[in-house]
């Protein structure tokens, strides 16, 4: 199986690069640390560019809109909607197991839960209600996963197959913030970066 170009494929087909507005949840200084070896195996395969620990995340939702597109006063609004979304979450973790390596790259993924439905179904009604429905929201990720690497050209797969099979990533993830972000994208480099509208804790403050 080779591995191709994510930056080229169906699931980024945003209209504008930069800007795009997400909630994520970001992984914590244990989970990173697990699954390092499994971020240097797809840093050392030239078909792919692999995701730093500051980058690391888990996508609750996409908003189809763009930040240079909504006023402040909305993304205010909806911060403050996610503050609630956040309190009325209780923190969980979800066990994710890896690598995973597919056709545009390598990750860690679990089953998707109640309490994940729970948390995006939440978030994903809040965004319809804060920007409206003008513009359909994208489909929630399939399962909750974090991407360690994205394929940026048409590889053999097999020497990062080989090199990830001896490695076991088992990593939880701690649902215990929400974060809300301004995310940019580099073709080029093959990243996916951000700037931090807001973050809510979970749980009852």
């Amino acid at each position: 199986m080779p591995v191709r170009n994510f930056f080229h494929s169906p699931h980024l087909d945003w209209p504008q690069l930069r800007g795009s507005l997400h909630v994520y949840v970001l992984p914590d200084p244990e989970f990173i640390a697990s699954v390092q070896p499994a971020v240097d195996a797809v840093a050392a395969f030239d078909g792919c560019t692999a995701v730093e620990p500051r980058w690391q995340h888990a996508t609750v939702t996409r908003i189809p809109w763009w930040r240079n597109e909504v006023d402040a006063e909305v993304l205010e609004r909806f911060a403050a909607a996610l503050a609630v979304v956040a309190a009325g979450t209780v923190p969980f973790a979800i066990p994710m197991q890896g690598p995973w390596l597919h056709e545009y790259g390598v990750g860690v993924a679990a089953p998707e839960e109640a309490q994940w439905k729970q948390l995006y179904t939440a978030t994903r009604d809040t965004a319809a209600r804060i920007f409206g429905t003008e513009r359909a929201l994208p489909a929630p990720p399939p399962m909750p996963h974090v991407s360690l690497g994205y394929g940026i050209a048409e590889r053999d797969s097999a020497p990062l197959a080989q090199a990830l099979s001896t490695i076991e990533t088992p990593a939880t993830l701690t649902v215990d913030a929400l974060h809300f972000l301004s995310v940019d994208v580099d073709i080029e480099a093959g990243t996916f970066t951000w700037d931090a509208l807001s973050s809510h804790t979970v749980g009852p403050s």
